[in-house]
């Protein structure tokens, strides 16, 4: 069976022939705000869980109360071509991005890597009169193992999202009269060390220590609650989720539901909502209808997203849905029974509310092979964009690039490199790129590798957005 590795050594390898591959995108039930500039006024009082359940009832999710808005988005039947990626305008991400770069603050100059963080931990003077509250230590599950076959951007398993506007003091001691030791700026990610008590600001006395280089140089202070989150990598929940969906394979050959652009008919409506209320879209979906009868009530099944057929009654295919509680009678034009997923070998877990993701390998003996962790961006939920949609769905389709529209027009604005569509029109890509014109005509400005904003808050259209390399 042919196969992609999804990153090497900042390679995205292109095969020729036909590929079976596998993409589980597994993201919580609790999305973060997402902001321009600065952080929400009210700071979460600790890591929310992106990988845990959302509540149950009765066997299926909790209906939840959806924006009350059409989907008048610019859409196109032309191939490559997809709707605006953007949630929020991409020249504010390229200057916070300029900012960064001015200051020397990216990620790959200022973050240090699980490595550096341990042999820190072994040399770690006693914290002294300082009361610590919580101790940062998340570790790689002993079950799987660390083979990174990209690491451009390693950062620690912990960290602090800066989320203070502009530039803000690290200080050598939880006071607010404390020296600076160092500075850090919106979107910046610095090593993660302890959850401590101190010096009161506002109606909170809980300070961070933090780590970033400055100069190459390590250095490590304090820095209020008020100018930062604190984010982790859950790779237990992201094992649990690459294990279920193992299991779930193991018990038997798996299809999808495909719908890319309603190229097998328009779902039935639900009012004048784009999505149910479950949050998921109606276009690119399929009824799943509780009963083998098109006057029953449903909900949307979308594009991508994993299921088992359990067998057919007339029309309809009873299906069950990983993702989902329950089982669900789905029209037989919206499943292709001979396109299967019979082997797992590639699987991404996306972690919405932190932002971040990591790739596993899995071998035919059961062995988990860590070969990428990295930041990631998900889709914010506005007027014209969408969340990323939640469950496990299949990598339907790979291109080198795909093309944007103009919110509003069917005129293209950019594009994206090295897409692989999961969902409909949704893909994990890289940095997109806005054309620009000259003399009337729109040039290609080249590819854009870095964007400051990738790991801070959901900014896409509904993509989950990469480094390019």
């Amino acid at each position: 069976m042919n196969r992609m590795i999804l990153c090497g050594k900042g390679v995205f390898y292109m095969l020729k022939k036909t590929i079976a591959l596998f993409l589980s995108i597994l993201i919580a039930f609790t999305a973060a705000c997402a902001v321009r500039r600065s952080e929400p006024k009210e700071q979460p009082s600790k890591v929310q869980n992106e990988l845990e359940k959302p509540e149950r009832k009765e066997g299926r999710e909790q209906p939840k109360e959806q924006p009350k808005r059409e989907d008048k988005l610019s859409k196109s039947d032309q191939e490559a071509v997809e709707e605006n990626i953007n949630g929020l305008d991409l020249e504010e991400d390229l200057e916070i991005t300029n900012e960064a770069e001015a200051g020397q603050m990216i990620q790959s100059r200022v973050g240090l890597t699980p490595i550096e963080v341990e042999k820190m931990s072994r040399q770690e003077a006693v914290t002294g009169s300082v009361t610590v509250l919580q101790e940062f230590r998340t570790k790689v599950p002993d079950e799987i193992q660390v083979d990174l076959q990209y690491d451009k951007y390693l950062l620690s398993y912990d960290y602090l999202l800066v989320t203070a506007e502009g530039k803000v003091d690290i200080l050598d001691k939880p006071l607010k009269s404390a020296s600076a030791v160092c500075q850090g700026m919106n979107g910046e990610k610095l090593t993660l060390h302890q959850k401590v008590s101190g010096e009161a600001i506002g109606d909170s006395n809980i300070w961070y220590k933090v780590s970033c280089k400055d100069n190459g140089e390590v250095k490590t202070g304090y820095i209020h609650s008020s100018n930062g989150v604190p984010r982790k990598f859950q790779f237990d929940k992201m094992l649990e989720a690459v294990r279920k969906l193992e299991r779930e394979v193991k018990a038997g050959d798996l299809n999808f539901i495909s719908n890319y652009k309603n190229a097998n008919g328009a779902p039935p409506s639900k009012g004048d909502r784009a999505t149910d209320e479950y949050g998921y879209r109606i276009y690119q979906s399929a009824p799943g209808y509780e009963k083998a009868d098109t006057g029953s009530d449903f909900r949307y099944l979308p594009d991508g997203i994993l299921l088992r057929i359990l067998d057919e009654s007339g029309d309809f295919y009873r299906v069950k849905v990983p993702s989902f509680e329950g089982e669900y009678y789905v029209p037989k034009k919206y499943i292709d029974p001979e396109d299967t997923l019979d082997t797992l070998s590639h699987v991404i877990v996306v972690d919405r509310s932190q932002q971040n993701q990591a790739t596993f390998e899995l071998s035919p003996q059961g062995d988990v092979r860590m070969i990428s962790y990295t930041l990631a961006t998900t889709g914010l939920q506005g007027d014209l964009s969408f969340a990323t949609p939640l469950g496990y769905y299949k990598a339907i389709e790979k291109k080198e690039r795909f093309q944007y529209l103009k919110d509003g027009s069917s005129e293209i604005a950019g594009y994206a490199p090295w897409a692989i569509r999961f969902t409909g029109g949704a893909y994990v890509h890289g940095v997109p790129v806005a054309y620009e014109e000259e003399d009337g005509k729109q040039v290609d400005p080249g590819p854009i590798e870095y964007l400051h904003t990738i790991g801070t808050f959901p900014r896409s259209h509904m993509c989950v957005r990469n480094y390019t390399s």
